[in-house]
């Protein structure tokens, strides 16, 4: 295995016959913040990890398992808290 060195320190060693504006603006994506307002999406689903309180986890625990037993449509934790947080994301501003 190679020596690990920081990843900015990488930048201040160009390859040969690459454009070190180039290479800094892919390692940083800072043209692609700068020139698209439409960014590429992941695919699949990014595991989070949250803390929460006893109480608020065992609500919804219980929600989820009674959501799921009458046959909801939406019973599962994971799509409880996405239908409850994009609203609030979209109207904070942090998605569009």
């Amino acid at each position: 295995m190679g020596k690990r060195i920081p990843l900015t320190s990488a930048l201040s060693a160009t390859p040969t016959g690459v454009d070190p504006q180039q290479m800094k603006s892919f390692v940083t994506q800072d043209n692609a913040r700068q020139t698209s307002k439409s960014r590429l999406q992941p695919v699949g689903l990014i595991p989070v990890t949250v803390r929460l309180r006893p109480d608020v986890a065992g609500a919804l625990k219980r929600a989820s398992l009674e959501r799921e037993l009458s046959g909801e449509a939406i019973f599962t934790q994971q799509d409880i808290v996405e239908q409850v947080l994009e609203p609030w994301l979209r109207s904070e501003g942090f998605l569009s």
